[in-house]
């Protein structure tokens, strides 16, 4: 696999999110150049230095797309210790082949010092599936708009 950071949505990454319509589905979300533009950006105060956006791919082809912030938490405070998974998907047709853990045990590799934390909505069940199964435990439960979430952490180490 390959990655490849970028700083804003092109015709690739545009279509990546198109397909994903398990995923969009849950929350009714249209998909727009706009809309993935704005979901790039950071909360309020965060520093973009600390925040990526990686295609990840198998050969030529994007497989999976992967935001991730370092230095944020769950209770919006920043410290240096952490590293938050703001939207993680893999090419649904890709599913249970194995990538997504490939991915993560990669990241967790990379922050061996870091505790991980995402947000996943309550109803997403494959995804809270596949957390569960990467070891990330509830620590808290919340609010994304108007959906729930559930919390999730874990400690990078743990998939040394």
């Amino acid at each position: 696999m390959h990655y490849q950071f970028v700083n804003q949505c092109d015709e690739e990454l545009y279509h990546f999110y198109q397909c994903q319509k398990s995923y969009f589905a849950l929350f009714h979300q249209d998909i727009t150049y706009q809309y993935i533009q704005e979901d790039m950006q950071g909360p309020e105060g965060f520093c973009e230095d600390n925040h990526y956006h990686c295609k990840i791919y198998e050969q030529d082809q994007m497989i999976a797309y992967l935001d991730y912030m370092i230095g944020y938490r769950f209770s919006m405070k920043h410290d240096s210790h952490y590293l938050w998974i703001g939207l993680f998907m893999v090419e649904e047709s890709l599913w249970h082949r194995h990538y997504g853990k490939q991915i993560i045990t990669y990241l967790c590799r990379q922050y061996p010092t870091y505790t991980l934390q995402l947000a996943c909505l309550i109803q997403n069940k494959n995804g809270l599936s596949f957390w569960n199964a990467m070891g990330f435990q509830e620590i808290a439960r919340s609010y994304w708009g108007h959906e729930e979430v559930l919390i999730l952490e874990k400690e990078a180490k743990e998939d040394i």
